[in-house]
């Protein structure tokens, strides 16, 4: 279905009308999001050897030549704008053309517009899942896409949107969307800002304690976990948001055999978090102990990761 001639170049100009036209909600944009979602599944695992080649070079090279992935020549959008490790962007200038769309930024900011503007949850998660499906990989290519999501599209406003109106399907979606997009440290300040107080909401009391599946609560402690390895003021804030009850009640949760997926991404949070010995003095003022971070079970599932 990717290499068939027009297809995709026609979900996208229909869905970017019905935006343009202030009718997000039919049913025909549901199914040509929909399948954009599904089209946009392990992209860049199973691209056809021209595409795969290039991103594979993108990824591979710190300081690549800026390539056109062409199936038009000339006409294809490029890659990458800016090679700059820390901060990649996609490329705004050219036409994409057929499977390129995948990738593009126009569409990027398509199903943003999307998630801003439709009521449809169907139509939301599927948005939702498609910007999830192109930033799941680790090369420089999902990259660019999180910076752009984040950077130039200011996308995490309408992240925070799902996390506080979407119904479960989209919740789960948005928190996986975040757990992608929170492996790269330069965009952790945006969603601490922007999103920390709908994730520490969304942290059940305990691990069973929730209408949402156990694997969002794993994603939700892999996002704090990618917060608080470096910096100290994000940790703060993530205690100042209330977080540590929950986090202690988690991390307890046992299957029977030792900690639950959840308890051990809970025990790894709590481990991580006492690193940053400038909040000893705040936890203990708060009635945290060291043992309360630091114990067997936390330093089991730490080692564990170690292996």
């Amino acid at each position: 279905m990717r290499q068939c001639e027009n297809l995709i170049d026609s979900l996208v100009y229909y869905i970017r009308g019905t935006i343009a036209d202030y009718k997000p909600d039919d049913k025909s944009t549901e199914n040509c999001v929909c399948i954009l979602h599904n089209l946009s599944y392990q992209m860049e695992v199973e691209l056809p050897q021209m595409y795969a080649s290039e991103l594979h070079e993108s990824r591979l090279n710190l300081a690549p030549k800026t390539k056109t992935p062409g199936c038009f020549g000339s006409r294809s959008a490029k890659i990458i704008q800016r090679l700059d490790p820390k901060c990649p962007l996609l490329e705004e200038k050219g036409s994409p053309c057929g499977i390129e769309w995948l990738w593009s930024a126009i569409t990027v900011r398509m199903y943003l517009s999307i998630m801003a503007r439709s009521i449809r949850p169907y139509t939301q998660e599927a948005a939702i899942g498609a910007l999830q499906n192109i930033t799941a990989r680790n090369g420089l290519v999902s990259k660019a896409i999180a910076h752009t999501i984040v950077q130039r599209e200011n996308g995490l406003l309408q992240v925070r949107k799902m996390l506080q109106e979407g119904e479960r399907d989209v919740k789960k979606s948005a928190v996986s969307l975040l757990s992608n997009i929170s492996r790269y440290r330069e965009l952790h300040a945006d969603i601490v800002k922007q999103v920390l107080p709908q994730l520490v909401v969304m942290l059940p009391n305990s691990d069973t304690d929730t209408d949402l599946p156990t694997e969002v609560t794993v994603s939700l402690c892999h996002i704090l976990i990618n917060l608080s390895q470096d910096e100290t003021q994000h940790v703060r804030a993530i205690v100042n948001h209330g977080s540590l009850p929950k986090i202690i009640n988690i991390s307890a949760k046992d299957n029977g055999f030792g900690p639950t997926r959840a308890g051990q991404a809970a025990c790894i949070l709590l481990h991580s978090m006492w690193s940053h010995s400038e909040l000893h003095g705040a936890y203990r003022k708060a009635g945290y102990r060291k043992a309360d971070f630091v114990n067997s079970r936390t330093s089991k599932a730490v080692n564990s990761i170690q292996l």
